[in-house]
């Protein structure tokens, strides 16, 4: 574990509005003509992208974010499950539970040095203490590849539609997933240190 990410935790604030896989495309992959299993197969499609999510660390559609610190780290805050789209506020508490809204002015959102993204103060600004000390910093912002099924990378959904068709045929819960699933999904991934 990294040092910028101890003492922290993660919240979604707001999940994603559509699904990285259409129900048409899902029944087609499954080659289901009537829609008797839809309800089945909407599960098996949020039960995918999940899966998906949590193999790579990433977020696949449009989603809100919020990153709770203790204390700010020594280098950059690094912002869990990209693609980081932008950063809403970073905000600090004070030990009252009043809140100070950071000037965008000081800080950088860096997104080209890799995954996941940085958040790094401008030189010469410091970054100010929060009074409180449990979840005194919160970083609130969206990340995903779009708002759309059709931003997601293609190896991404392919994998998903097997963790689909997995799902769908294997429905008393045969643990882990199929290794094509690993092999399309693995380029994707964020390694952790």
């Amino acid at each position: 574990m990294t040092d910028s990410m101890r003492g922290n935790n993660l919240l979604v604030l707001e999940g994603p509005a559509v699904e990285p896989l259409t129900l048409a495309e899902a029944r087609a992959h499954l080659r289901l003509d009537g829609d008797e299993e839809d309800a089945v197969v909407s599960a098996c499609i949020v039960a995918a992208r999940q899966a998906c999510e949590s193999y790579t660390g990433l977020s696949l559609i449009s989603q809100s974010w919020q990153l709770y610190l203790d204390r700010w780290p020594r280098g950059a805050v690094l912002l869990p499950r990209p693609p980081v789209q932008e950063v809403l506020e970073v905000a600090v508490m004070d030990a009252e539970g009043g809140r100070e809204t950071l000037d965008p002015e000081r800080y950088v959102v860096d997104r080209a040095a890799g995954r996941p993204a940085r958040l790094v103060r401008r030189g010469g600004l410091s970054w100010p203490r929060p009074g409180r000390p449990i979840g005194g910093i919160e970083i609130t912002y969206r990340a995903g590849y779009g708002d759309s099924w059709n931003d997601v990378p293609a190896a991404l959904r392919q994998g998903m539609l097997l963790a689909v068709a997995h799902f769908f045929e294997r429905r008393e819960g045969e643990a882990g997933l199929p290794p094509a699933i690993a092999t399309l999904w693995q380029p994707y991934r964020i390694m952790r240190l």
